[in-house]
């Protein structure tokens, strides 16, 4: 069976540029990341749960639901499954994923999702950059 990969950090990973909650937790996403990027048709499941990337967030309590808000990101995690198209639990590329991310995701969508995100507020996270990102993912050869 595949790894599983939040639905949501589809669009975190893309825009990742080095930092986050603590250490401990971009130490983690960078790998992901780097490993994302590297092999980007290393088939993942598409979960609304904690994944990979969940397990050094310091937001993850015990039970595996968010501190923030227990449904919060589950949310997320379901509106962006309908809205690219995808199949909760489903086997996707990170290449794939960023392919069909790339061609449903509008400028509306992306406030629908990270409007409300401490990164995009910082200015982590832009519109223009989330669309280039994916694009040059799902090309790259």
């Amino acid at each position: 069976m595949s790894e599983k990969f939040r639905a949501h950090h589809i669009l975190c990973t893309s825009l990742y540029e080095g930092k986050g909650y603590s250490n401990k937790f971009c130490d983690n996403m960078g790998k992901v990341v780097d490993r994302l990027r590297s092999h980007p048709d290393e088939a993942f499941q598409i979960v609304a749960e904690p994944d990979l990337i969940c397990a050094n967030c310091p937001n993850q309590t015990k039970d595996k639901t968010c501190s923030q808000n227990v449904n919060r990101v589950v949310d997320k995690d379901r509106r962006v499954i309908e809205r690219i198209g995808l199949k909760e639990n489903g086997t996707y590329t990170y290449r794939e994923l960023c392919r069909l991310a790339s061609g449903k995701i509008t400028y509306e969508v992306y406030l629908e999702f990270c409007q409300k995100c401490p990164w995009r507020e910082a200015g982590l996270c832009k519109y223009e950059d989330l669309k280039r990102n994916l694009s040059a993912i799902a090309s790259s050869c």
